[in-house]
């Protein structure tokens, strides 16, 4: 993996993440577990998940209150989920930061979050490939609330 920002002489080192969310990566082929996961479903899987959000009692205000623009962000969130399944180094951000200034946070969100992903990957995706998402979104809440501080749901 290619711990410098830009290429070439002037490159800027990156400090090491010290959580379990993978930097971007240089597209490359896909890990076995993704086996079978296209954009097609990806693009299922994200948009099913985000109307089933918006109508959760507990993440539907969070998200009502800090997405604007629901295109933007689906756009966003399928680059990230093909980065993360399908390796194709689309998705560019730092979600830590994005989530830092949300006030309230805790680590209940995530724990919804998970329980709602896992249901929605359950029933649009056979068991193999729902467990490839689930590695990585498990992986990806266990990260945000060590670097948010959020323990036991206090921040």
């Amino acid at each position: 993996m290619d711990t410098r920002l830009g290429t070439g002489v002037g490159a800027v080192p990156l400090a090491p993440r010290r959580y379990g969310l993978p930097l971007s990566e240089r597209p490359a082929l896909p890990d076995a577990d993704a086996e079978g996961i296209t954009e097609d479903i990806i693009g299922d899987v994200v948009v099913e998940f985000y109307r089933r959000a918006r109508r959760d009692e507990r993440l539907g205000p969070v998200f009502e209150a800090h997405v604007h623009d629901w295109d933007v962000h689906l756009a966003r969130m399928r680059d990230f989920w093909s980065a993360a399944l399908l390796r194709t180094g689309r998705y560019s951000g730092r979600p830590v930061e994005k989530h830092r200034p949300i006030g309230g946070l805790a680590v209940g969100h995530f724990d919804r979050w998970i329980e709602l992903f896992e249901e929605t990957v359950r029933d649009l995706c056979p068991p193999g490939q729902a467990e490839a998402f689930l590695v990585r979104a498990r992986r990806m809440r266990d990260g945000m609330t060590m670097v948010l501080g959020l323990v036991g749901g206090r921040p």
